[in-house]
């Protein structure tokens, strides 16, 4: 026991430094519209030249962001698309994503904070009664809902989803997300290639995201006739 408490002190201090020099060292910066400006000639060059090696680091610096806790899915997934193009894009996202989604829960477990989760097993149960039968449905909204990768991975957590359910709902649940921000880092590559001026809304297309609102109204649906039925 002592032994697996040192190991949870120091992989939460681990997790903790990570985070802390991504910031403070300005790592992201580099994952910014400018950067890719002012070096798409260089980018372009390189991943032509060596391909199968560029998309191999970057989606293990993907994994590795996923892993820590660092919120930049979103923008990877648009630079991924803008640097290797859509189709792929969509198919390694997803793999990386949920597979990365995997090691938090790994994470989470290991690092139980016990008082909060006895806090909330009673909330947990409550739930649980509550989408019995239904709880895949509600797993995928849950992924719908835009709030931070990790806090959704935390609730899986709480709910003790079991790892097929975690995998089913994660792919069904981001896949909408993974093709709008694949669709912007084409358009942001077309853009940049053309020299005109970016706006956000020029890369992001908003009415892609009636597109989920659809797929939430679906599932509603889905759960009231799967009441009705019984």
């Amino acid at each position: 026991m002592p032994n697996l408490t040192k190991f949870k002190k120091t992989l939460f201090l681990l997790i903790l430094l990570i985070i802390f020099s991504f910031y403070f060292f300005e790592i992201d910066n580099i994952f910014t519209i400018q950067f890719l400006k002012e070096n798409n000639a260089l980018l372009i060059k390189h991943i032509s030249e060596n391909f199968i090696s560029s998309i191999i680091s970057f989606y293990l610096i993907f994994f590795i962001f996923i892993f820590f806790f660092l919120p930049m899915t979103s923008i990877m997934v648009v630079f991924s698309s803008y640097l290797f193009g859509t189709l792929p894009t969509i198919f390694l996202s997803l793999l990386i994503v949920t597979s990365g989604g995997l090691s938090n829960v790994f994470l989470l477990k290991k690092l139980t904070f016990e008082k909060i989760f006895k806090k909330a097993e009673r909330f947990a149960k409550r739930i649980k009664t509550k989408i019995h039968g239904n709880e895949i449905q509600y797993l995928i909204l849950l992924r719908f809902i835009p709030m931070p990768y990790i806090i959704q991975n935390a609730i899986l957590v709480l709910l003790n989803t079991s790892r097929t359910k975690f995998i089913i709902s994660t792919i069904l649940g981001v896949s909408p997300y993974m093709v709008i921000y694949s669709l912007a880092g084409f358009k942001l590559k077309e853009l940049i290639n053309l020299n005109n001026e970016i706006r956000m809304e020029d890369v992001l297309n908003y009415e892609n995201f009636l597109i989920i609102g659809l797929f939430i109204l679906l599932i509603f649906l889905s759960i009231y006739l799967k009441k009705k039925i019984k």
